[in-house]
């Protein structure tokens, strides 16, 4: 065995040895805040996932809560009056949770929670676990795809859902069902989704099932290793030490645990509903402010050199928009927000998207990751107007309050009494004695 996929298992064994008394109070309030933020995400209704949902009823996969099927005891969240069985409440949650980019992510690059979160709560709901059992998985589940997420380079035009997000899925669902983690991991390898930037530059929203493949995987690894399946230990740092990334930090997978850096607490929440890639440039032309189009005779944007992927004009649909920075910055001046119907495709946002141009900054770049700056510049007939941010809001250098945190929660499930339980049972999970009651 290779020592870069022993150190995977290392890192494996190292997060399932995850002791909740020794997490800090601060990140057990976050980790519980991520597990809001992505049910939240998960449960904004699309007209795609709820026909999908409602097509899985009529098939018999799907069933009331009153009449719910027999191993049908994991919510679906886009729909949390109807239950499924947990593996595929894994997959309609975790594909609803990026159908508005508004899920949470971290750097240099990867989306952990959306993966991991919707598998670990399916299965806690069916085996009514305690939340604290819940958070306690997620945070060791995170921990293992931050690592890998730290480790890899992807390579040019590989996306980073499906895949690293899925051992995390593998490893919280382990714990909490009581399958070695590890197998479960080396299954969840064998098999990872290749996702590509491709379909979100033409705003193909299949793309979406991408982490909920990842999340599905996570659950169905356990079964498999209960089954007498056996992972490899080496497709992990085949497919993407040397296919699809390189390895090029391995330290980073066989490192001790760190209670005072654990991965959850180094993330970012999204206040912009468009690719993270957007948001600090998003931010700037917001701080300019609107500018009569008329006048405007070119924008620039100045930014670090991973956000030129998405230096591109958008395809004329919702998605694609999300996915286009030129776009992005021409809604934030145009539009003046940067919200859910902000990014519905509008005509005349992409034809001031054709005058934005967008360049890599060396200065920027050498602050990568730690900082993503961008500087957005307005040339108008009577001058510029520039603004520059290094950091978005719902960065963990620029977090969200917990007054702003629940206003992003109820303004997408809709602020009601149901929501506001919601919220309240999710950011307190070491009070609840059974996660089966978390949506009642």
């Amino acid at each position: 065995m290779s020592t870069t996929v022993h150190s995977i298992d290392e890192a494996v064994a190292a997060a399932a040895d995850l002791d909740l008394a020794l997490v800090p109070g601060s990140a057990v309030r976050h980790a519980q805040r991520v597990i809001a933020d992505t049910v939240a995400a998960a449960g904004a209704t699309t007209p795609e996932i709820a026909a999908l949902v409602a097509l899985d009823e009529r098939n018999g996969l799907v069933t009331p809560v009153g009449k719910a099927g027999a191993g049908h005891s994991a919510t679906v969240l886009p729909a949390p009056g109807r239950r499924t069985y947990p593996e595929h409440a894994a997959f309609l949650n975790a594909t609803a949770g990026t159908a508005l980019e508004l899920d949470e992510g971290m750097r240099p690059t990867g989306h952990p929670a959306v993966q991991v979160v919707p598998a670990a709560l399916a299965v806690a709901e069916h085996l009514h676990a305690p939340g604290a059992d819940l958070l306690r998985s997620v945070i060791a589940g995170y921990e293992v795809s931050s690592r890998l997420f730290r480790a890899v380079r992807l390579r040019p035009g590989v996306h980073p859902h499906g895949h690293l997000g899925a051992l995390g899925a593998a490893v919280a669902v382990a714990l909490l069902d009581g399958t070695d983690p590890v197998a479960a991991a080396r299954i969840a390898a064998t098999g990872p989704v290749l996702a590509t930037w491709q379909p979100c530059y033409e705003g193909a929203t299949a793309r979406n099932a991408f982490t909920g493949h990842a999340a599905a995987s996570g659950v169905r690894a356990t079964a498999m290793a209960q089954a007498g399946y056996r992972g490899s230990a080496g497709a992990l740092e085949d497919a993407f030490g040397r296919v699809a990334g390189e390895i090029v930090d391995g330290p980073e997978l066989s490192g001790p645990l760190d209670y005072g850096g654990l991965g959850i607490t180094r993330n970012y929440f999204k206040v912009h509903s468009a690719c993270a890639l957007t948001h600090c440039a998003i931010e700037a032309a917001l701080a300019i402010g609107t500018v009569p189009v008329d006048a405007i005779r070119e924008v620039r944007v100045d930014t670090v050199s991973i956000n030129l992927k998405i230096a591109r004009q958008p395809a004329p649909n919702d998605l694609s928009g999300r996915f286009s920075l030129p776009y992005a910055v021409a809604t934030a001046l145009l539009v003046g927000g940067s919200g859910v119907d902000a990014f519905r495709y509008r005509p005349a946002v992409a034809e001031l998207a054709r005058k934005v141009t967008v360049r890599a900054d060396a200065g920027f770049d050498a602050r990568w990751p730690e900082a993503a700056p961008a500087r957005v510049t307005v040339r108008t007939d009577d001058g510029a107007l520039t603004a520059v941010v290094d950091n978005p809001r719902g960065h963990h250098t620029r977090p969200l309050s917990a007054e702003e945190h629940r206003d992003k929660f109820v303004a997408l499930l809709g602020d009601s009494p149901t929501s506001r339980a919601w919220w309240d049972r999710l950011t307190e999970l070491t009070a609840v004695t059974d996660c089966a009651e978390l949506f009642a």
